[in-house]
């Protein structure tokens, strides 16, 4: 077998390699970026994702702790409003219990003034004589050394001057408590005579006339029925004529009829004038006008 020695030239594949080893440490760097990259991407990516869940966790509690608050408050806003109502329906039965309790206690006060008054005559009637010795007898004992004449138990020329004097001293004494008790009663007829002059009326005549009140009912409707209240003023008017008039007016609410009056003019022009006197600030003014000009417009007044 024969040989053939030839001469191959490898530089021009040592060339090709050379730049195919080039291309291979640039792809593998281009590897390790890509790989550096998509790391980033996925951490980036699970960050993002916790941060969404977190943010979605939040809202929902933040939601369901809205819905619970609105919930309870909707709750407690109820039970307080029933409060309310029972407050007034306790309020007006302390009232009617105290009305009542009023009638009643005057009632039975006269009934038992009166049997006092009757024990007393008859515990009087049936042991008369010590009565008579404790109120008349023992008080005429004890006003002995005051009420009787002082004597001086000898009959000298001195004694009978002493007791001269002692005498007319006593019946000075008495004189002056007789000027005294008619002073008294003189100065008390002038001062009757005086109070019924001004009580009488000579020069005009009794007649009645009617006096319009200001009052203010108020209904309510409760689980356990309708009530009503009424308020008038108490500085024209006593207490027991109030009671009254709050009495009648409270029996009476079924009857009427509400109805819308519109704003008075009277009423309007006096509240224009107690505004313009009164010593509170512009503000508080310009709140007042702005009140009196939606009521005029929803016609409240």
């Amino acid at each position: 077998m024969e040989y053939i020695n030839c001469v191959v030239d490898t530089k021009p594949m040592a060339n090709e390699l050379k730049s195919v080893s080039a291309h291979v440490t640039g792809t593998t760097t281009a590897v390790v970026a890509m790989q550096t990259a998509v790391i980033k991407a996925d951490q980036d990516a699970a960050d993002r994702v916790c941060s969404d869940v977190n943010r979605g966790f939040h809202a929902l509690m933040s939601s369901q702790l809205s819905q619970k608050i609105a919930k309870l408050q909707s709750d407690v806003d109820s039970h307080l409003l029933r409060l309310n109502q029972q407050t007034k329906q306790l309020l007006n039965i302390r009232q009617q219990m105290e009305r009542d309790y009023h009638r009643t206690a005057v009632r039975y006060g006269k009934t038992f003034n009166a049997l006092n008054k009757e024990l007393r005559q008859r515990v009087q009637e049936l042991d008369q004589p010590v009565f008579r010795f404790a109120t008349t007898e023992v008080e005429t004992t004890r006003n002995r050394m005051t009420s009787l004449t002082a004597t001086i138990p000898v009959s000298q020329a001195e004694s009978v001057a002493d007791s001269q004097r002692i005498l007319t001293s006593k019946v000075k004494y008495h004189g002056m408590q007789v000027l005294e008790a008619t002073r008294a009663f003189v100065e008390d007829m002038e001062e009757q005579r005086e109070l019924t002059n001004r009580i009488l009326l000579s020069n005009q005549k009794a007649e009645s006339q009617t006096v319009y009140m200001p009052v203010v009912i108020s209904e309510g409707s409760f689980e356990q029925g309708a009530t009503a209240e009424a308020y008038c003023s108490r500085e024209l008017l006593s207490e027991q004529n109030a009671s009254d008039i709050r009495g009648e007016l409270i029996q009476s609410c079924s009857s009427l009829s509400w109805r819308d009056g519109g704003m008075d003019a009277q009423v309007e022009n006096e509240v224009n004038r107690l505004m313009s006197s009164s010593p509170v600030s512009e503000r508080v003014r310009k709140t007042m006008e702005a009140l009196m000009a939606r009521a005029r417009q929803y016609q409240i007044l």
